[in-house]
């Protein structure tokens, strides 16, 4: 009988939301973009693209059957996923490098998600809210003249910039009520196929020396992101930063690829041996996979806060 009991409870926990959270709030780039283009009013059967986020609102982690895009044009059915491919900050934007039609992080959060004329359904506040932004920030902010003319001399200082940005945007979340965020960190950009291969046309003595400025600007990110985190934390003591070191994860699948089903990955194929797609820059849904895996980790920790 006990045996029973045990499997039953068991069973009802598999079957409950797990970690807690009901409803998840996505903001980011094409990483975290599960199609946002695609939707609106007039196109309701469209297949939403299997980012990291989708798999973990999915049936077999988080559960949450009605997570999907929010739209661009105008709000879709209660969609939550402010994502666009090819977003940046908003510093970056005013920097001009908006290549991506206004769809920048401030416009996401505060200009639609924050926006009561955009967003019908309101501020989800017990919601879990995924901010992961920063990667096309860089890459843009790497090619503007002043940086090239000074062998990238101050990139570790503007992705700083980027941070200070980002955090803004987390804090109109936490005044708007908002209690639950998670921010992912920056991988080491220079490691990304498409970026080193795209590097190595500068040639010479020039290449090795953007790819160590990229790198040590995505570990200036990193470090300014932490000490965000503080000044958040400070700042908003009912505001519960949950940390994503993507940076770290990346470095272990970097480090034993094997151990997650992976051969390569320091080029780029469409198959799930590969971590990143033949672009070379985004991850096969393999790979996606693994990193949805890794945030639905943390999320379960029992530290982890969570709603009761």
């Amino acid at each position: 009988m006990k045996s029973v009991i045990t499997s039953l409870i068991l069973s009802l926990a598999a079957l409950c939301p797990a970690a807690g959270f009901k409803e998840i709030v996505t903001f980011g780039d094409s990483l975290t973009d599960m199609g946002n283009r695609s939707v609106g009013p007039d196109k309701t059967n469209v297949k939403f693209r299997p980012t990291w986020v989708t798999q973990l609102a999915g049936p077999s982690m988080l559960g949450i059957a009605d997570f999907k895009p929010s739209g661009i044009n105008g709000f879709y059915n209660g969609g939550t996923n402010y994502a666009v491919g090819g977003s940046t900050s908003g510093y970056a934007a005013d920097k001009g490098r908006d290549a991506n039609k206004g769809q920048n992080l401030t416009v996401q959060i505060s200009k639609r998600y924050l926006n009561p004329e955009f967003n019908k359904d309101g501020v989800k506040k017990d919601a879990l809210h995924i901010v992961r932004m920063g990667t096309n920030d860089l890459m843009a902010l790497a090619i503007q003249p002043e940086q090239i003319g000074t062998n990238w001399a101050t990139l570790n200082l503007e992705a700083a910039k980027v941070v200070k940005d980002i955090e803004g945007q987390i804090q109109a979340l936490a005044t708007a009520g908002v209690q639950y965020v998670m921010w992912g960190n920056l991988s080491d950009g220079s490691k990304f196929p498409s970026v080193s291969n795209r590097v190595a046309i500068l040639g010479g003595d020039m290449a090795p020396v953007a790819l160590k400025a990229i790198s040590d600007a995505s570990k200036a990110f990193n470090t300014e992101m932490d000490a965000a985190i503080t000044r958040l934390k400070t700042a908003n003591p009912s505001l519960k930063i949950i940390k994503l070191d993507m940076d770290a994860r990346f470095n272990e699948i970097a480090a034993n690829p094997e151990k997650f089903g992976f051969v390569n990955v320091t080029s780029g194929a469409n198959d799930s041996k590969h971590l990143f797609s033949s672009d070379g820059l985004h991850p096969t849904p393999a790979g996606h996979k693994v990193l949805a895996e890794f945030a639905y980790r943390v999320i379960s920790d029992p530290s982890t806060p969570k709603p009761e």
